[in-house]
């Protein structure tokens, strides 16, 4: 789906995607990002944001991956960041 699909990126991420029928994502984060607590609360808030917006938002099928800039953010700006890539997405 990589090479196939869109890309939209900020500093602290990437969002490849696809349209599809039902919404599906993955969620990528590397050591780069920080140690496994910080990586798996970066995937915990990133699932609880992109619920919210599945039923608002066209269906994708999507990769979300997190860059090394990513390690230090709060919810609200996870949030922001997430946001801002998935509007890119409807264009």
């Amino acid at each position: 789906m990589i090479r196939l699909g869109k890309r939209s990126s900020n500093e602290f991420a990437t969002i490849h995607f696809l349209p599809a029928e039902t919404s599906r994502f993955a969620i990528v984060t590397s050591r780069a990002v920080g140690n496994a607590v910080v990586r798996n609360k970066i995937r915990r808030r990133t699932k609880a944001v992109l619920s919210e917006l599945i039923a608002d938002k066209t269906q994708i099928h999507g990769v979300v991956r997190y860059r090394a800039a990513a390690t230090n953010l709060s919810f609200d700006e996870l949030k922001a960041s997430i946001l801002r890539l998935m509007e890119r997405t409807e264009k």
